[in-house]
């Protein structure tokens, strides 16, 4: 009995010593997050937890106050910038991202691209949406409705759903917005004019959309260049595709359309007639269309002049003028749809895997515009007599050059709250 005693008090401090060593074992304190090897991106995206909507605000913000670049919040740094002034995964640095040096803006990259610039889409959605869309409110309140409210309460109804109910979109997505804004820009605002007409008809109810240059239109050339400078700032990479060259694809492609060359084809012939029917049936009606989309070129509508014309004469520096200043248009286009093409044959080596197919068609479409657009600027008559339409063209296409300028400067911050304040109050 006496042994088994002693081997009883022998085994009893030493099972809590082989439970210790078990948990020692089986503890995963003392482990990698994540192995090295193939898996250990999956290991740490499985991990990731999904930010909460206030913290999603809260970086958007940031983003764009300028309180923190696209590169932080993709959790790289960029290459090329010293650590004080680019931001980093850790430190997300104020409003000093941009290069300094002309070798500093050559380099400037990103090892990631993709979440670099869908950080910066996803804090610049809602001032794209917002001031795009403000213009076709009271035509919407005026189709289904049959009035108009008051803008602010409109406006603040639609920044609420734009906020919660609108879901992210890609920054393909986005250019490919402003170039379908650019098509119905002259064709779905409304002026207070015509809203005070519409209203006082007694018997049948037309409204006759007719568009003529107005400020508001400047506001649009001012929005496209602060969207693209604030998106350039967030991303921090420097080779963003402008914005201004996308809407400006849009009214070339409107142009476009609007030639008989391009309404002599039957399927053409038949969209028009549906077009117009449903138009009717809606109350709408487009006055002075052809006017408006006229242009001129390939000796055809340069028989009054132009503006070099006027300056240099009958000789040929007026022509020579006109055809600088239409090599110097097409330069950042024609950069542009130089991207699209480079990132639609990215797009396409892709295809097959999860959500590629709409990204490829995104960039197809986009790379598709720009040749129309491209085309459209060399065949144009700079030197003669154009349309409204095309004279807006033209300032969208110096709004590029403008836009370009200004994103070589980080304007985040109080200055572009205020200005983007002044935009959606008179645009």
């Amino acid at each position: 009995a006496a042994p088994d005693a002693a081997a009883a008090d022998g085994a009893a401090p030493a099972e809590p010593a082989a439970k210790a060593a078990a948990v020692a074992t089986s503890s995963t304190a003392g482990r990698a997050v994540a192995q090295e090897g193939p898996n250990r991106t999956a290991q740490l995206r499985q991990r990731r937890r999904h930010e909460s909507t206030e913290e999603r605000e809260s970086r958007n913000a940031q983003l764009l106050s300028g309180a923190q670049t696209g590169a932080a919040a993709g959790g790289n740094s960029v290459p090329g910038i010293p650590p004080g002034a680019g931001g980093g995964a850790d430190t997300p640095q104020a409003a000093s991202s941009m290069p300094t040096g002309m070798w500093q803006c050559v380099s400037w990259s990103h090892k990631e691209p993709i979440k670099a610039r869908q950080a910066a889409a996803t804090a610049a959605q809602f001032d794209l949406l917002l001031i795009l869309t403000k213009p076709v409110i009271p035509l919407i309140m005026l189709i289904s409705l049959g009035q108009v409210w008051n803008s602010l309460w409109s406006s603040l109804v639609i920044g609420h759903a734009l906020r919660r109910w609108v879901p992210q979109m890609s920054y393909e997505a986005h250019h490919l917005l402003c170039s379908f804004f650019g098509v119905m820009h002259t064709l779905l605002g409304v002026s207070a004019s015509q809203v005070e007409d519409y209203a006082n008809r007694e018997h049948q109810k037309v409204l006759h959309l007719a568009w003529s240059w107005s400020f508001k239109d400047i506001l649009s050339v001012l929005h496209m260049c602060q969207l693209g400078a604030t998106v350039t700032a967030m991303s921090a990479l420097g080779n963003e595709p402008s914005f201004s060259a996308s809407f400006a694809s849009g009214i070339a492609l409107r142009m476009a359309i609007a030639q008989d060359s391009f309404r002599g084809f039957s399927f053409t012939r038949g969209a028009s007639s549906w077009l117009e029917g449903q138009m009717t049936s809606f109350g709408l009606s487009l006055d002075s269309a052809e006017e408006t989309t006229t242009y001129s070129g390939g000796g055809i509508g340069d028989c009054g002049g132009g503006p070099f014309r006027m300056l240099f004469g009958e000789g040929p520096q007026a022509e020579a003028a006109a055809i600088v200043l239409k090599v110097w248009l097409m330069l950042l286009p024609l950069l542009a749809t130089m991207q699209w093409g480079q990132r639609t044959y990215q797009a396409a080596r892709l295809l097959g895997k999860r959500w590629k197919m709409t990204r490829f068609v995104q960039r197809l479409v986009l790379f598709i515009l720009g040749l129309v657009q491209c085309f459209l600027i060399a065949n144009v008559e700079l030197n003669a007599s154009n349309g409204p339409l095309c004279n807006f063209w033209v300032a969208m296409l110096f709004g590029c050059a403008a836009e370009s300028l200004l994103s070589t400067y980080d304007i985040r911050g109080n200055m572009r709250q205020i200005l983007f304040l002044v935009m959606f109050l008179f645009i």
